[in-house]
């Protein structure tokens, strides 16, 4: 490569990289990758990176030896590849406080690269350690430079790499943790160290927090290392059991080791104190069996306790949401490391346990500071109140039991109360406040959450939120009546947003706290289901009035979509609690309670079986609303009017559909269904006409998936059930014999109507699980009606659409799933 060429490949780079135009850069990249296609390019790589002064085609050379290196590995001989991994170190010492940070990051990545793949070659590709500690020793410029190598020497041995097999990386990485790991993690501790009492001699605060944050994501890094090969899931938020080897025990028990994070949390701000915390968080983790005695378990417990209270006592560095953020996590990690009966032994438990309250209620008040980290509140909770069976009265602090059942109570009434209140909040802020219901998982976060804490106390739970459900219904009963069929006015709409806001929580709430129900008989506790039945009744009543008044102004009377949402999701709980699951009693007994709503005869089952059904039978009775039949009749006809009037909302087209779903699939419940008139006029009426929903293009998938729920209620019928298909198959042999006869073919409205059909007859072919309802539905169709296909083959060959819908249905239609093709 002589200048010339040099200039050219700085040119491209630049237009690479800073070029406006998108054609330019495609057109420059894809002269430039050709460096990345053979190994005759590296020494034109080293070039650049000897004399170019342009940071774009720094980077392009070394990312570009970065690749080459990991698709050409074994094509280098041992001396070429030492030689290039010294080429980098000494280019890294020489110019590296020169270069800019993000070729640093790619020539460090090429380094560690280089090491990891050679681990076991020669010795001398594994001694990057001790060249690293080299830059510790010269200046702040290349000790920041040596801690970067480190940090991603670490994650470069720990995370697996396209190209080597795991048995491959596991070798590596375990003799990089045997061999290089705990000295890294005391590099790490020793620079923490050493900027804590200033031995670094006085430097710019710059260099200072970025010496800090270096250090501490190494420390991070050695702690979250993948110690005996489980590769945990890095988006998980639980960080699990820390399994450090017993030869960092001296390290890790040292009191002096803790403290030093301590302190630099105390001392910094974020990053640097986040990161302090999240080191914290990983030493809290770590494995039980690392103490020798139970005794040194409580003294490390106490030293983490007095530090809580104290940042609890403080609020010092909390006004950082970074910091607020960790620390949450830190609480919820706490337990879920430590027994309840260690925690109520520790001094201080119960101002421990009242500055948690406080904490906690502070954080729901003030949820707009919070809402990421609030379920790490509530996972506390629940953790708590879930080992408090399994602690004696009589051990730690004296009625400990008592003041955590009395924060409890606080918690969840605060958290009920916060959440209801933020709906004003976020209205008044017209936009500038996210909404925390638009947070999907979140949202289901703290509703995973809620069961166990909510029914902790249940009874003084359920009046607290009854006596707030109860006077919104009123007013919201009032405001549709008051609405009529006139024009709303912004007033109005302001309203009945407040309103549904108020009531999509409390739905929410109220359903995640029934879903807590335990069918099991040790755990289950005598007269909740009466409780839920209370509960269950407002949320049904709810929904008959909203159906109502959808139904009733031909779908004008929308509620907000959250709230339809909202009991979607309720009616799921609903089910699988009291309906549809069978919980141990026989699918004759289920199917008998549920269509007639008679008990059987003790005689006939078990003691523990018929104790089911009597709770079964009990909680229908209080709830006030007839029989299951009756009920599931409720929720279908609720999901018929979601799919007939909100037809171009997707979120409850899908959420309405699968419902539907799940309550065919089980042979007791589609029992029920065929009962129901309103599945009758599904059955019939299942077109166009009757759902626009299917017309929509967006809803194709909702529309396959609703034939295939129809067709599978027939098919579980056991009387009739040639008839009932036949009526089902009607629509759909009008419109194939209007296709047979459309003259011309070639129009828009054929070509939808060829689609919808296709997609329609691959749901119903998908639900033939049998020989019997296969050859149904062949016979239905072939020969007769197969030459419509043939000619929208051939007529709209050119369109995607048509050719993919028809093949999709006859890869279906030939597909032998579970041996139902017999002739």
């Amino acid at each position: 490569m002589d200048s010339q060429t040099l200039s050219n490949v700085e040119n491209l780079c630049d237009a690479l990289y800073n070029a406006a135009d998108e054609n330019q850069r495609a057109s420059a990249q894809q002269q430039l990758m050709r460096m990345q296609s053979s190994l005759d390019f590296i020494p034109q790589c080293q070039y650049i990176l000897d004399h170019s002064s342009n940071p774009y085609a720094k980077l392009l050379a070394s990312n570009s030896l970065t690749q080459l290196i990991t698709s050409h590995w074994n094509n280098f001989t041992l001396p070429q590849r030492i030689e290039l991994r010294n080429y980098i170190l000494n280019l890294l010492a020489l110019k590296g406080s020169q270069l800019e940070d993000f070729v640093i990051t790619s020539l460090v990545l090429l380094l560690c690269r280089i090491t990891k793949l050679g681990w076991f070659d020669e010795s001398v590709l594994r001694d990057l350690l001790d060249e690293a500690s080299k830059f510790l020793s010269v200046g702040v410029d290349h000790y920041i430079l040596g801690l970067r190598i480190l940090n991603q020497l670490v994650d470069e041995v720990n995370i697996p790499s396209n190209g080597r097999t795991l048995p491959q990386h596991r070798k590596t990485a375990v003799s990089f943790r045997d061999l290089n790991l705990l000295r890294i993690f005391k590099i790490s501790l020793e620079a923490l160290k050493n900027i804590s009492v200033g031995y670094m001699g006085t430097m710019e605060v710059s260099k200072e927090i970025l010496l800090g944050e270096n250090a501490l994501k190494l420390s991070l890094k050695c702690l979250s290392y993948d110690f005996i090969g489980t590769n945990p899931d890095e988006s998980s938020e639980d960080v699990g059991t820390i399994q450090i080897p017993t030869s960092w025990r001296e390290m890790v028990l040292d009191p002096s080791t803790l403290k030093l994070f301590f302190d630099f949390y105390k001392s910094t701000e974020p990053p640097r104190s986040s990161l302090a915390m999240q080191n914290i968080i990983l030493l809290s983790s770590i494995r039980r069996s690392i103490f020798p005695r139970d005794s040194d378990r409580a003294t490390y417990l106490q030293s983490l306790m007095d530090f809580l209270r104290d940042i609890l006592s403080t609020q010092q560095g909390l006004q950082h949401q970074e910091n607020y953020h960790e620390f949450c996590r830190q609480l919820g990690r706490l337990k879920a490391n430590y027994q309840l009966n260690e925690l109520v032994r520790v001094e201080g438990y119960l101002d421990w346990v009242e500055s948690v309250t406080n904490f906690t209620l502070k954080s729901f008040q003030q949820w707009q500071w919070s809402l990421n980290s609030i379920h790490y509140l509530l996972a506390l909770w629940g953790r708590l109140i879930s080992a408090v069976p399994y602690v004696r009265s009589d051990i730690g602090a004296k009625n400990h039991t008592q003041r955590l059942q009395e924060c409890v109570q606080l918690v969840m009434q605060c958290y009920v109360q916060s959440m209801i209140d933020c709906v004003e909040t976020v209205l008044m802020s017209e936009g500038t406040i996210d909404d925390p219901l638009d947070d999907e998982g979140s949202l289901k976060e703290q509703m995973d959450r809620l069961p166990t804490i909510g029914r902790f106390d249940y009874a003084s739970l359920a009046t607290f939120i009854l006596n707030i459900f109860d006077p919104i219904m009123r007013q919201y009963e009032e405001a549709v009546q008051h609405a009529g069929t006139q024009q709303y006015t912004p007033t109005m709409i302001q309203r009945f947003n407040l309103l549904e806001g108020k009531l999509t929580w409390l739905v929410y709430i109220c359903s995640s706290l029934v879903s807590g129900y335990s069918w099991s008989e040790t755990s289950s506790n005598d007269g909740e289901e009466a409780i839920d039945a209370s509960l269950c009744s407002r949320m049904f009543q709810l929904a008959q009035g909203i159906d109502f008044r959808l139904s009733s102004t031909g779908g004008q009377g929308k509620c907000s979509p959250r709230l339809e949402l909202a009991i979607a999701y309720f009616f799921q709980i609903f089910r699988r609690m009291y309906m549809w699951e069978n919980h141990s009693m026989g699918v004759t007994t289920l199917t008998t309670i549920l269509m007639t709503g008679a008990l059987p005869k003790r005689t006939e089952y078990g003691g523990g079986s018929y104790g089911k059904q009597k709770i079964f039978q009990s909680f229908f009775e209080n709830m006030g609303l007839g029989n299951s039949a009756a009920v599931t009749n409720i929720i279908v006809t609720k999901i018929g009017n979601n799919l007939k009037y909100w037809t171009h909302n997707n979120d409850i087209i899908s959420n309405s559909l699968q419902l539907f779903t799940d309550m065919a699939v089980c042979y007791s419940s589609s029992k029920v269904l065929l009962n129901l008139d309103t599945i009758g006029f599904l059955i019939q009426n299942h077109s166009e006409e009757h759902f626009p929903f299917l017309a929509v293009p967006s809803n194709m998938r909702n529309r396959t998936a609703f034939q295939s729920t129809l067709a599978r209620l027939i098919f579980s019928c056991s009387d009739d059930m040639e008839a009932l298909f036949e009526t089902f198959m009607a629509p759909f042999y009008g419109v194939l014999s209007q296709l047979a006869v459309a003259n011309p073919f070639r129009m828009e409205n054929v070509r939808r109507a060829v689609i919808g059909v296709a997609r329609d007859l691959r749901g119903v072919v998908a639900s033939t699980t049998n020989k019997r309802t296969y050859a149904m539905v062949f016979e239905a169709l072939y020969p007769t009606h197969f030459p419509v296909f043939v000619r929208a083959i051939e007529e709209w060959s050119d369109s995607p659409e048509v050719s993919t819908s028809i093949l999709k249905f006859l890869n279906e239609f030939a597909y032998n799933r579970a041996q139902r093709l017999v002739f």
